[in-house]
């Protein structure tokens, strides 16, 4: 592991101080007031869901495709840079960054909603885990597509309806395919722990203890990226 796109990537994302405290003080301002309103729980911990994982999978699939047409990902790999290290560093880095980002807003929420700290601690392996795999499916995601309005559009439905099959709008009916499919959701531990922080009452068969399936699901995830890095690097770094 060589650390030079994972340097390269912090190093631009602190050096751009006006994007950095853009990206700082959206999810708080858009947050926040959700967090706080008076809608229904439900609906506040789906808001919640939806931004954060929206947030990983534009932040892992955008910077490839505006990268590529730009011909700095092409650069790289030129080198001799090897595409499965390039794919992991790159995508480690973009999912730390957007942790990092997203840490002052979930405080404010965690705090702000009465949650407390002790639940914000427990939103933070969920949060860190579902932005790897937003991650990791915005690099699929750039590898297919052609443009940043097409990478939104399809990084949108594909996160859609991953959260939907991981249980965040609502649980379905223990003992159905839809229920089945949901305990291996990829974004479940996400939707659990949000649920659970914001005292959303557990019904249809809803459970709090369901890291293993999502887990492996996730590395499954991360393995296809693996075995298509080469494919994925040279997609990535042509603007066809």
């Amino acid at each position: 592991m060589r650390g030079v796109v994972w340097r390269l990537r912090w190093r631009l994302a602190v050096s751009r101080r006006r994007l950095l405290l853009w990206n700082l003080l959206v999810p708080i301002v858009l947050l926040l007031p959700v967090a706080r309103s008076p809608a229904a729980a439900p609906h506040r911990a789906a808001v919640l869901g939806v931004f954060i994982v929206f947030f990983g999978a534009f932040g892992g699939c955008i910077p490839l495709v505006r990268d590529r047409a730009r011909g700095w990902s092409e650069k790289v790999l030129l080198t001799g840079y090897g595409s499965r290290t390039w794919i992991i560093e790159r995508t480690g880095a973009e999912a730390g960054i957007d942790f990092v980002e997203l840490l002052p807003a979930l405080l404010l929420v965690a705090l702000g909603t009465g949650a407390g700290v002790g639940h914000w601690w427990a939103w933070l392996p969920a949060v860190a885990q579902s932005l790897i795999v937003a991650n990791l499916l915005g690099a699929l995601i750039a590898a297919v597509v052609v443009s940043i309005a097409e990478a939104a559009l399809v990084c949108g439905a594909v996160a859609l309806f991953a959260l939907h099959f991981s249980g965040l709008f609502r649980s379905a009916a223990p003992g159905t395919w839809a229920w089945s499919l949901e305990r291996a959701g990829l974004f479940r531990p996400l939707a659990e722990s949000l649920r659970s922080g914001l005292s959303v009452p557990t019904t249809g068969g809803y459970e709090t203890t369901s890291w293993p399936l999502p887990l492996l699901a996730s590395a499954a995830v991360g393995l296809l990226v693996l075995l298509v890095a080469p494919r994925l690097a040279r997609r990535t770094a042509r603007d066809d």
